[in-house]
């Protein structure tokens, strides 16, 4: 019996970080949380006074503006036991604005990606901008919403949502947050032509040189718009779960993407601390559940097979030494 049991520990801790860990090392299907990001309280952002587009004087950029970024992620269909589809409510708000004049953007973006290694698969993704405009089709080739499981520090490929197409997202460090090992990605985005990679009506504005600011006359100029970013993505590496995030947007209209002439939006967001810990504590949560199915449930499972095939044996033993005492009393007891 103790050699079955031992046998079983021993075939228990060869399973579960091969057979096991890969039925369970996948993304759940019942995510629903909230996300929030700021500007810090004395760093506010720049942002395109949409107030003066229709006015009569020049374009105008509000200066030190507070920020809100909330995002609102839900698993959606199609969803199995291979593939999850998220989808992502997002707004950013201006918080000294009441109502709709404080709303900057707002979106939904769905995106199906594999539930182990992060990396989307069919169906195609999709962007939605306006209430009144069906969503856009977007391929995605590029991580978004977590990296895969025991995430290497390596270069990894990263979706950006506002230029639609992805970038490198490079290993900066390994340090800690709450005592749990994270590592630190940064992917640099810098100057986008967005009227080659995104479908809007401001990806190239012509408007007469006095309202640009460039000068007194009518003259019609056309800018363009562009992009620039980095953002530093904190992973926890068992798990692949996203624990925090700051990032510095930056879109501009401009003849030269090199000299940057209206601010359309800049602002450096990071996520706020109750979503910082509340990410940390289910990472460090699944962190927990994996290390049973890669290292300690294998060390307890080699210890007690270890530990029952040793009992096993000296049960043996001492059984054969009694057995050899009763058959040599046996064997000397005088005859009557």
């Amino acid at each position: 019996m103790l050699a079955g049991a031992g046998g079983f520990a021993i075939v228990l801790a060869v399973l579960l970080p091969t057979l096991v860990y890969d039925r369970l090392a996948v993304t759940p299907l019942d995510i629903a949380a909230t996300t929030v990001a700021t500007t810090a309280e004395d760093a506010g952002a720049e942002v395109l006074d949409a107030q003066t587009i229709a006015g009569s004087g020049p374009l105008s950029i509000d200066t030190n503006v507070p920020l809100t970024l909330q995002r609102f992620i839900t698993v959606e269909d199609p969803s199995d036991a291979d593939r999850v589809t998220f989808q992502v409510g997002a707004t950013v708000r201006r918080a000294d604005r009441a109502g709709d004049a404080g709303l900057l953007t707002a979106s939904v973006d769905r995106v199906t990606s594999d539930r182990r290694t992060g990396l989307p698969v069919e169906p195609a993704g999709s962007l939605q901008t306006t209430v009144d405009s069906p969503a856009v089709p977007l391929l995605r080739n590029g991580l978004q919403h977590r990296f895969p499981f025991d995430t290497q520090p390596i270069t990894y490929t990263v979706y950006d949502a506002t230029a639609w197409t992805s970038f490198e997202a490079n290993f900066v460090e390994e340090t800690r947050m709450e005592g749990l090992p994270i590592y630190h990605f940064r992917s640099v985005v810098s100057e986008v032509d967005l009227s080659t990679t995104t479908q809007s009506p401001i990806n190239s504005v012509t408007l007469p040189a006095s309202k640009w600011g460039v000068g007194d006359g009518d003259e019609p100029i056309t800018m363009k718009r562009w992009y620039s970013n980095v953002r530093d993505i904190y992973v926890e590496p068992t798990s692949g779960s996203l624990v925090w995030g700051e990032e510095t947007p930056y879109q501009y209209f401009a003849r030269d993407s090199a000299v940057p002439e209206i601010t359309i939006f800049k602002a450096a967001l990071a996520l706020d601390e109750v979503g910082r810990l509340e990410q940390v504590a289910s990472a460090r949560d699944a962190a927990d559940k994996l290390a049973w199915l890669t290292s300690r449930g294998p060390a307890v499972g080699y210890a007690v097979g270890g530990c029952c095939f040793i009992a096993a044996i000296a049960v043996a033993v001492i059984g054969s030494r009694r057995s050899r005492r009763a058959a040599s009393g046996m064997s000397t007891s005088p005859r009557r």
